[in-house]
């Protein structure tokens, strides 16, 4: 059966992401490692981008297991506009992701305290400056310094999440 095929029989939920999250960060550092820069900043910016999402739907009481779809991760994006957030663009936004889980922290009554909450923030900034999805279109050698801030700001993520 081809890889997509079986992929797609696999749904989306909070463990697939952190599973999937970390099995990423791993082989972006093998990356890193090999001289493929570009290609560890584009998967050490999925993995943190599958953490954020996980964290929120664990927070919104979904179950492990529980499937996540398109939908859902739309629903997210708009409730998260609803409530005033900046947004920019597709479900690939780390920035946004992060926003919406310390908003949606707070209307739970489940805040991070001001400390975590500025880490957080910082990180997902850092990886922000040198990640999007669309770096896939371009063949070009990040510096060896965005290399090591995307991933020392995912291995925070990683390490962080059940905190998150």
């Amino acid at each position: 059966m081809p890889l997509v095929t079986r992929a797609a029989a696999r749904p989306h939920t909070t463990a697939a992401f952190r599973a999937a999250a970390g099995a990423r960060y791993r082989e972006a550092v093998q990356l890193e490692v090999g001289g493929h820069r570009l290609a560890a900043v584009y998967l050490f910016g999925y993995a943190a981008e599958m953490l954020l999402k996980a964290a929120y739907f664990r927070l919104a009481g979904w179950a492990p297991a529980a499937i996540i779809t398109h939908a859902h991760l739309n629903a997210a994006k708009a409730t998260a506009i609803g409530y005033g957030l900046t947004w920019a663009g597709n479900l690939h936004d780390l920035t946004g992701w992060s926003r919406f889980l310390i908003h949606e922290r707070v209307v739970r009554g489940q805040a991070f305290g001001a400390l975590f909450r500025n880490q957080l923030q910082s990180r997902v900034n850092q990886l922000y400056r040198h990640w999007r999805e669309w770096l896939r279109y371009h063949d070009m050698m990040p510096y060896r310094g965005e290399v090591a801030g995307a991933r020392a700001a995912a291995n925070w993520l990683l390490t962080q999440y059940p905190r998150l």
